[in-house]
């Protein structure tokens, strides 16, 4: 066995490691190469093939190969520890950590009664991490309030230490020398505007109150345009939360599509996005659900703090408050098209941009990764926590969480 110091850490990352990631991915990355400056860190990923990603050693799921790698190492972190892995947690010898920094049944829940029985699945699945996991990653305040809530609902006699992780940023990237997004619009002058909107059109998300801002400035403001990254998605399985299409639908509809909004068709690739956002003026982020944002954690934030990009965000979030505090962003209510146009127009000034500018660089210090995983990085030379459940109690667990999860493809839906 490793001395404490130095342990062994599988990291299972949730989709496909390629030239384009998206926030789960990016986090068990970034995760990883913090953890790795005191720890032997393997990332295990869907179809990877023995090769590197970023100077960490990469190894393809399986769910037999999971055990085989987990009998090798210490500590097992995942977004959601396979439930197999926490009953046999103790017979690996591995510390289970369970990185619950995206809420994705509360995102689910947006979607309203055709996402109930997802909804209730991915509750389940989280109930079974805290009940079982040996440490939980949350992304901020708020959610760790949430998880303690939910703790002492359950009423564990031994609750998980809850620790703070949140999405962090990477070094300053070099200047930029391209213009992509003007390059791929010819619509779209050197001396216009770009407002950008980056990543993802999710239906929790309101690409709709964005593009009614902008279609309302395309007479006095013409040389303000909106582009949407928001390409084929790389998890395939995310498709159906996506409104890409809708959002298409209005512009066309509103007659600003291809004069005043733009979608770019493909994902940008990961190593790229630097560039693409240092050819905008000013990000862009709005969201529709009090609940979903209240917990969130978006990496495309980060992106926009990375590019020292001056935004606009939906307000309700502990980052977009943060982003305010700090001059960086300017926040608006939801579903108030005018308020985005005021806001956008204003950040569009030079003189405010320059001042949000100033205020991303100094605020960008406190959130690079190795501040970001110093948490993490304690509990690891802790240990794990004493007391948590015992084998035959994960096991009975475990065995309810597939049992229900059985019963939800048999039978028909409610």
């Amino acid at each position: 066995m490793p001395s404490p110091e130095r342990r062994r850490v599988l990291i299972l990352v949730p989709g496909v490691l390629g030239a384009s990631l998206s926030g789960p991915e990016i986090r068990a990355v970034r995760l990883g190469q913090a953890l790795a400056a005191e720890h032997e860190v393997t990332l295990m990923a869907p179809g990877a093939e023995g090769e590197r990603q970023e100077g960490l050693a990469v190894v393809p799921f399986s769910r037999r190969g999971m055990l085989r790698e987990a009998r090798r190492h210490d500590v097992l972190i995942a977004s959601t520890v396979p439930p197999f892995a926490l009953a046999l947690k103790r017979q690996l010898g591995i510390q289970a950590v369970s990185d619950q920094y995206d809420p994705v049944e509360i995102e689910l829940g947006t979607l309203g009664e055709g996402a109930r029985r997802a909804t209730m699945t991915a509750a389940a699945a989280r109930r079974l991490q805290l009940r079982c996991a040996d440490l939980v990653l949350c992304a901020g305040d708020r959610q760790r309030q949430l998880l303690e809530a939910e703790v002492e609902s359950l009423g564990l006699t031994s609750p998980p230490p809850i620790r703070i992780v949140p999405f962090g940023l990477d070094a300053p990237p070099p200047a930029a020398a391209g213009t992509p997004l003007r390059d791929h619009f010819p619509q779209i002058a050197a001396s216009d505007k770009v407002v950008l909107w980056w990543g993802s059109l999710w239906r929790w998300l309101d690409a709709e109150t964005a593009i009614r801002s902008v279609a309302s400035l395309a007479d006095s403001r013409p040389d303000v345009k909106l582009v949407f990254t928001a390409g084929r998605i790389p998890n395939g399985d995310a498709e159906r939360h996506s409104v890409l299409a809708e959002a298409k639908a209005l512009a066309g509809q509103l007659g600003v599509l291809d004069r005043s909004v733009f979608f770019l068709e493909e994902w940008v690739p990961f190593a790229r996005r630097a560039e693409y956002i240092a050819d905008a003026d000013v990000g862009l982020t709005l969201h529709r659900h009090a609940d979903e944002a209240s917990l969130a954690a978006r990496a495309r934030y980060m992106d926009y703090l990375l590019a020292g990009l001056p935004c606009v965000l939906g307000r309700g979030d502990e980052t977009a408050d943060r982003f305010e505090r700090a001059g960086f962003a300017t926040l608006v209510p939801a579903a108030d098209p005018d308020a985005v146009g005021t806001a956008l127009l204003g950040l569009l000034e030079p003189d405010a941009a320059a001042a949000a500018r100033r205020a991303g660089r100094e605020l960008a210090e406190e959130f690079r990764w190795d501040r970001a995983a110093a948490p993490l990085l304690e509990a690891l030379r802790e240990g794990p926590a004493a007391g948590r459940a015992d084998s035959p109690q994960q096991l009975r667990l475990t065995t309810a969480y597939y049992a229900r999860r059985l019963a939800d493809r048999l039978l028909p839906s409610s």
